[in-house]
C-alpha cells in the first residue's frame, strides 16, 4: 500500500512542477500534500498527517493561490535557469546530509542506548527525505515564481 501512496505522490509532484497552467499545477500540489498526509495517517502518524493536511494542503495552497493571482494563470515562456534546479538539488542533499550526520544531537538523553538512536534514525529517515524533497521543490517553485514576477515587472 505504501508503494501506491508514494507513486501517486511522485506523479502529482512531477505534474505540479511540469504543468503549464498555474491553477492545474496548484491543484496537483494540493492533492500531493493531501495524499502525503493520508500516507502519514496510514503509517499511524496521525498528528503528522493532520498537520500535513491542514498546513500544507490548506495554508500553503492558499498562499500559492495568492501568488498565482499576482503572476497570472499561465506561466510565460521563461529563460532556462539551470542554476535553479541545481540550488534545489543542493538544498535537498544538504538537508538529508545534515540529518544523517547529526542524528545524535536529536536525542538529548545520554542514557538512551545506541540501538534506540539507530531505531529513531531508521524510523524517521523516510520522513526526513520526504520533507527535504518537499522543501527543495518549494524552493524551486519559489525561485521560478520570483523570476516570473521579475519578468512581469520588467515588461
Amino acid at each position: 500500500m505504501s508503494i501506491v501512496f508514494l507513486t501517486v505522490v511522485l506523479v502529482l509532484a512531477v505534474a505540479s512542477l511540469t504543468l503549464k497552467k498555474s491553477i492545474a499545477s496548484l491543484i496537483s500540489f494540493a492533492l500531493m500534500m493531501l495524499v502525503l498526509g493520508l500516507y502519514y495517517i496510514f503509517l499511524d502518524e496521525k498528528l503528522l498527517g493532520l498537520f500535513q493536511i491542514f498546513i500544507y494542503t490548506g495554508g500553503i495552497s492558499v498562499l500559492m493561490l495568492f501568488g498565482i493571482t499576482l503572476i497570472g494563470r499561465e506561466y510565460k515562456p521563461s529563460r532556462k535557469n539551470p542554476w535553479t534546479a541545481f540550488v534545489a538539488s543542493v538544498f535537498f542533499i544538504l538537508m538529508v546530509t545534515l540529518f544523517f550526520n547529526n542524528h545524535d544531537l536529536l536525542v538529548f538523553d545520554n542514557n538512551i542506548n545506541v540501538e534506540d538512536r539507530e531505531l529513531f534514525v531508521k524510523s524517521y529517515s523516510d520522513f526526513v527525505i520526504i520533507f527535504a524533497l518537499i522543501a527543495s521543490s518549494l524552493l524551486y517553485g519559489t525561485i521560478k515564481m520570483m523570476s516570473a514576477l521579475k519578468r512581469k515587472r520588467d515588461v
